[in-house]
């Protein structure tokens, strides 16, 4: 049987918690440093508790150590992994590869895209390596994942939804060069969500002052068909920095899409255990957006960025028809509620406001609006949605069956959950047998009463003709020890995964340049010990910064443009191009045989 994963991402406990009610199957979750988003760390303790919560319905938990570490740093991770490793941690995600030289349990190790996941001979490498799981790049396409999976043993992990780098992870350089803050290091400035101007050499404007980095975000929802097919064993939402009703509500929104497909196919289940009751219906372009593309997956095509706003948009709900002073006339798309908030777009900003009262078509808002008719407005926050997500109690349930048999007057009760795991539980005492049959009916009755447990007791049979006379309040007490011994029981089964020794003898031939991210001594250690030359410096600590690319993209500026170099609608533009903003100035390099843009520091 082959189990697919949902993996949510995590902020803080209750958010785990969020994502696990609603259909996660595992979370990814920062520890108290050296995770790829500095702004959100978690103690051991509270990681703990996670580890707890999630292996009760047999999901998972994995922990970011996705950042490149310096010398002084080796010694604090090895301690932390050692400390994930006894409360429970599934396993560490990871970028520097100095973890591997330290001395650490066998957690399970996954690379993260953050080592530049992308190139089908390096992920070759982690699989030669050992590498439980490798987290592929975004950029890939549906035909390169095939490739990949028809190479590689290891498990694949790959992005479905979320908010998207418009460089190759692990290879984005220009928020250290702009302020010392490097993205490898959870630091990242955004600098591909600012504003840019890009012209030629000879002064010529193609865009000024627009965000022309800025993608807007994953939704892959309709490709999850396609990537269950080619074998993608676990399938990754982004937003670490997202509060619980967004990932309540885009988890359970692909729970529901991927048990739908395991429900028209053979062979196919969930690694987790339970069946959700979610108390709202999941609309993920309800919550934060800059709008959806599906990148690459199926090829490329335009559109893929937002040079208007990196904000959230969200849907468009009505054309404004008159303004006068905070009264706005509209024709709506949809119904608009008090408290929601409406943007537009000014011609240079987008803009918010809020509406105060919604009457049909009018609407009274929070301050003047000096809008032109024909202004489109939307919907970037939906008050009557959010309020219904926090107000909804999202249930995990474990399906039990239990049999209830007799055995020379003792009460024999036999429990089986979902994954097959069973326990039998013999009273201690004997019961004078009832005068009255519907006494049967009344032991299932209290046995299917789960309450407040993790189980949901259902279907609960009767076997045999003999009917005990037993009181409910002790009916009640051998259901909760039935169902005790059912947890004991789970937890022993519960697998784990061990790290298998890493293969010494995996050869990388890739080139041994600053693009390594090599930041101290074991991670040189680790890649002349696998066949290469001395590797450079890493960008964060390398003496000479000029002339490198700062970002590598597959986004091509020219082709969202419609000005691609291959077709020739670039005739006009001198070249080297250039993109710059008060912080900076850049060369871009179009490397057309492959389709990418670099953006090169001075």
């Amino acid at each position: 049987m082959r189990k697919l994963e949902l993996l949510s991402p995590a902020k803080n406990v209750e958010v785990a918690i969020a994502a696990i009610n609603n259909g996660a199957d595992a979370v990814y979750i920062g520890g108290p440093a050296f995770g790829a988003r500095q702004a959100v760390g978690n103690t051991v303790e509270e990681i703990a508790r996670v580890a707890e919560y999630a292996h009760r319905f047999y999901c998972r938990v994995f922990v970011t150590l996705n950042t490149i570490l310096y010398d002084d740093e080796l010694a604090e991770v090895e301690r932390l992994i050692h400390a994930l490793y006894r409360v429970g941690a599934d396993a560490i995600i990871v970028q520097d590869p100095a973890i591997l030289k330290l001395d650490i349990p066998p957690i399970a190790l996954h690379s993260s895209t953050q080592m530049h996941n992308y190139d089908l001979e390096r992920v070759k490498f982690l699989d030669r390596l050992g590498f439980q799981r490798i987290v592929l790049a975004r950029e890939l396409s549906l035909e390169q994942l095939r490739a990949i999976r028809r190479e590689v043993k290891a498990e694949l992990e790959y992005f479905v939804h979320g908010a998207l780098c418009v460089s190759l992870s692990g290879q984005c350089y220009i928020s250290h060069y702009l302020t010392g803050r490097s993205a490898n290091r959870g630091e990242c400035a955004q600098a591909c969500r600012m504003r840019w101007t890009v012209a030629d050499s000879d002064g010529q404007v193609l865009v000024k002052d627009k965000h022309v980095l800025s993608l807007k975000d994953l939704n892959l929802s309709a490709y999850l068909r396609d990537l269950v097919d080619i074998g993608i064993d676990s399938f990754k939402i982004e937003g670490r920095l997202k509060e619980a009703d967004y990932v309540a509500n885009v988890t359970r929104y692909y729970s529901a899409r991927l048990d739908g497909i395991i429900a028209g196919s053979e062979g196919l289940s969930r690694v987790g255990n339970g069946h959700v009751n979610a108390g709202f219906d999941a609309e993920p372009e309800r919550s934060f957006n800059r709008g959806y593309t599906d990148y690459f997956v199926a090829g490329r095509k335009r559109g893929i960025v937002n040079m208007d706003t990196p904000k959230s948009t969200g849907k468009k709900v009505a054309v404004v028809k008159q303004a006068k002073g905070n009264l706005l006339v509209v024709e709506a798309l949809e119904t608009i509620h008090n408290a929601d908030g409406l943007c537009y777009f000014d011609g240079q900003e987008l803009r918010g406001i809020k509406v105060n009262t919604a009457e049909g078509n009018r609407l009274t808002c929070n301050e003047r609006v000096t809008v032109m008719p024909g202004t489109v407005l939307y919907r970037n926050y939906d008050h009557e949605f959010v309020s219904r997500l926090s107000k909804a109690v999202s249930v995990r349930k474990i399906q039990v069956r239990v049999d209830v048999y007799t055995e020379e007057d003792h009460l024999v009760l036999v429990a089986e959950d979902e994954a097959g795991v069973a326990v039998t539980l013999r009273s201690d005492e004997v019961f004078e047998r009832a005068t009255n049959a519907a006494q049967a009916e009344r032991i299932v009755g209290q046995l299917g009463k789960s309450g407040n447990t993790r189980y949901d007791c259902c279907p609960v049979e009767y076997h045999g003709d003999t009917v005990l006379f037993i009181p409910s309040a002790v009916v009640n007490g051998y259901r909760g020890r039935l169902l005790d011994l059912l947890t004991e029981e789970r937890e022993k089964q519960r697998e784990r995964w061990v790290q298998a020794p890493l293969n010494r003898d995996a050869v990388y031939a890739g080139e041994a340049d600053w693009r390594l991210n090599v930041v101290n001594r074991l991670s040189g250690t680790f890649y002349r010990e696998h066949g290469t030359a001395e590797p450079e410096a890493g960008f964060e600590v390398a003496r000479n910064r000029s002339g490198r690319a700062v970002m590598t993209t597959r986004y091509c500026l020219l082709f969202e443009l419609g000005m691609c170099r291959k077709s020739g609608k670039d005739k006009a533009l001198k070249y080297p191009l250039y993109l710059s903003n008060n912080l900076g100035r850049f060369r871009l390099e179009f490397d057309c045989e492959r389709c990418f843009m670099k953006v090169v520091s001075p």
